[in-house]
């Protein structure tokens, strides 16, 4: 069984995940284990030789200085260890080829880690409602996906519907490659050509699992890049 190691949000002394990553991950045939945030290049080179990919998880706001800007004053919460360790795991398994999911907050780390920058929020720019006045588990909002992409590939469709729940968005993805947007322009999803399995979507697919193929699809999708590199 492939083991997928899915990063943890730190609040004060406490981490915490949701249980729909857990879920979705089993759902998909893997083994979820949890990566918590903690300081130390060698703890982190350790968990990367225990998995066999890395899910990025959402949470709070990357801080602005990792993309070289000075932070909005509509920057959140930030959590400078939680950064250091997955912006450390993002870039390893881009240059290593680890399979890599980056769900919201975990794909503006994947473009931060591939040199981009961010968003730090969205007013102003959004015309779509992508902090959505709706339950979790209820697609909002469509996307438009690029034909030549992975995600396409994974998906099978060129429209999908998604939730939203995020006030930043990849501004300019760096190496990745843009493959999703929403109708006001937002980027909503990120990839890089030529990985076994490397991308990022800003939605929240652990909620739309049960509900719609098209979230399944992307955990089936790891959990086989996952099997194929274990």
């Amino acid at each position: 069984m492939p083991k997928i190691g899915i990063t943890c949000n730190r609040k004060g002394s406490e981490h915490s995940l949701s249980a729909a990553y857990v879920r979705a991950v089993a759902r998909s045939g893997a083994l979820p284990l949890l990566l918590p945030a903690c300081p130390g290049r060698q703890l982190w080179e350790n968990m990367l030789q225990s998995v066999d990919a890395l899910l990025l998880s959402g949470g709070g706001d990357p801080d602005a200085r990792l993309f070289g800007e000075e932070p909005s004053p509509r920057q959140g919460e930030v959590q400078p260890a939680r950064d250091s360790m997955e912006l450390y795991l993002a870039r390893q398994a881009l240059a290593r080829g680890i399979p890599l999911l980056g769900i919201c907050r975990g794909a503006q780390i994947m473009a931060v880690a591939a040199g981009g920058t961010l968003h730090q929020d969205l007013v102003g720019i959004a015309a779509v409602q992508h902090d959505q006045k709706a339950p979790r588990t209820y697609p909002i909002h469509q996307v438009t996906i690029r034909v030549d992409s992975r995600l396409h590939n994974i998906v099978g469709a060129a429209k999908i519907r998604v939730n939203s729940m995020h006030h930043q968005a990849v501004k300019h993805p760096g190496n990745l490659q843009v493959c999703g947007f929403a109708a006001d322009g937002v980027i909503e999803a990120v990839e890089l050509t030529g990985h076994p399995f490397a991308l990022g979507v800003q939605w929240h697919p652990e909620w739309l699992e049960k509900r719609t193929g098209h979230a399944a699809a992307l955990f089936t999708a790891l959990c086989a890049a996952a099997a194929a590199a274990s």
